[in-house]
């Protein structure tokens, strides 16, 4: 826990694109990139601090990158809405992103495309309450925090919902997520919406329990790989190089799950136990769930153009956006999943909620 408290300490706050402050400057770990077969293109792809997207420091430590011969540097942020700003501005070309945030920017003209899901929140993120609150509809008339125009806002009034209720019979309160964890591990408010590792810290509180998670939203939260539409035109192998070195981590992780623990605790800076119960609440895609979330239109959540259009209309109803974009589909590229599963033989990603129980 005490790890976990430092970590929270040193994390950004996830925040839609109209919130992002200038970008810092971020470390760099580059993949193992070296030597003649390496493609002469350097590729920068941004991460940061949320718990699938520690599974490319599987594929640094175990030199994948290498054995698909690329030039890659991993950019770590610790502060989330840095990433965003350098990936909207250029400095980057691929990004790890929340599907929330992938929409302002492209109702402002960035030029990119979401080309892989890493995953679906399955329990990361959670409305933590005081114990003597046994249910949401508890909570009408009382105090309850997250951040403002986040995907934790709209986390919340789904929770609501699911209970019949509204914002407006609870005491809704601006917080940043970070201090909303802090804040329920102090005693200090009475509910909160948060992600992890806030939601493992807010749980940390003698007097506090979950009430509501994202595995009850199953495919509400999901987790992208975004391309510039430059690297995509210009680049085509090394972007689908680069998809095959994250399905190679995450098989990795399959059948080496004590050594990936570790791969991923090392970046993230806690311990393979902790980094085990963090990754718990990711369900990680396979080649399979990813063209089935993109192609398979649905109206639910399992369809990801619809998760986009039904989380730009809360962007737009929270004046985050002007626009609903009318076509969502055009935020993807399905080409490259649908190229990898005619020579890849597909596979069950890890099961993360098991593995953290060994």
């Amino acid at each position: 826990m005490k790890k976990l408290i430092a970590l929270i300490l040193s994390l950004g706050l996830l925040i839609s694109l109209s919130g992002c402050g200038t970008a810092q400057t971020a470390g760099s770990n580059a993949g193992n990139s070296s030597g003649s077969s390496a493609s002469s293109k350097k590729i920068t792809i941004g991460t940061s601090p949320y718990p699938a997207w520690y599974v490319w420091y599987i594929a640094k430590e175990e030199n994948l990158f290498q054995k698909y011969g690329l030039n890659v540097d991993l950019v770590y942020f610790p502060v989330y809405s840095d990433s965003l700003q350098a990936f909207n501005t250029g400095k980057l070309d691929m990004l790890n992103i929340a599907a929330c945030d992938t929409i302002a920017p492209y109702t402002k003209g960035v030029k990119f495309k979401t080309v892989m899901i890493n995953d679906n929140s399955n329990g990361a993120d959670g409305l933590v309450a005081k114990t003597k609150y046994q249910s949401i509809k508890d909570l009408k008339g009382q105090k309850v925090v997250t951040e403002y125009g986040t995907i934790e806002h709209f986390f919340l009034l789904k929770a609501l919902e699911s209970a019949g209720m509204k914002e407006s019979d609870i005491q809704y309160t601006n917080m940043t997520v970070n201090d909303s964890g802090t804040a329920m591990l102090s005693g200090k408010v009475e509910a909160a919406c948060v992600w992890e590792p806030s939601l493992s810290l807010a749980l940390g509180g003698k007097d506090n329990h979950l009430l509501y998670s994202s595995a009850d939203t199953p495919g509400l939260i999901p987790d992208l790989l975004v391309a510039s539409n430059d690297l995509i035109s210009n680049n085509r192998k090394e972007v689908t190089n680069l998809i095959n070195v994250y399905l190679d981590a995450l098989e990795f992780y399959n059948q080496n799950p004590d050594k990936a623990a570790a791969d991923m605790a090392k970046q993230a800076e806690v311990s393979p136990e902790e980094m085990k119960q963090m990754m718990a609440g990711s369900k990680l895609f396979s080649v399979k769930d990813n063209i089935t979330a993109m192609t398979e239109k649905q109206t639910n959540y399992a369809y990801l153009p619809y998760t986009l259009t039904e989380t730009a209309k809360f962007l737009k109803s929270v004046n985050m956006i002007d626009n609903v974009p009318s076509t969502p589909e055009d935020l993807i590229d399905t080409s490259f999943m649908q190229e990898i599963s005619k020579t890849r033989k597909d596979f069950t990603p890890p099961d993360t909620k098991a593995l953290a129980k060994k």
